[in-house]
């Protein structure tokens, strides 16, 4: 299993840190954006007003280690305008995903 960390961001603040677990990357990014989907559904107009993003890092980290743009990440999940309305949008860093 592979330790993953799920950041959820509002602007440049934090406003959570979760650790995840895995067996691959694949299956973390997976797993992360059928949470997002449940705990974002009906609110991305609302999120997306407050700037809100997720972003899946390597490795579990102390809260001091958390600042925004630093790190190597997986991917992003950003909230954009699609359809005359939001929805959310990964984006992958390339690293092997």
């Amino acid at each position: 299993m592979q330790k993953y960390s799920l950041t959820t961001w509002s602007g440049e603040r934090l406003v959570a840190y979760e650790p995840i677990t895995a067996p691959t990357t694949g299956e973390a990014v997976a797993f992360v954006q059928g949470l997002l989907a449940e705990r974002t559904k009906g609110e991305t107009n609302f999120l997306a007003k407050l700037g809100v993003r997720y972003v899946i890092d390597h490795g579990h980290r102390s809260l001091e280690e958390l600042t925004v743009g630093t790190g190597t990440t997986v991917g992003t999940w950003h909230i954009v305008e699609h359809d005359g309305g939001t929805k959310l949008l990964w984006q992958p860093t390339g690293e092997g995903n």
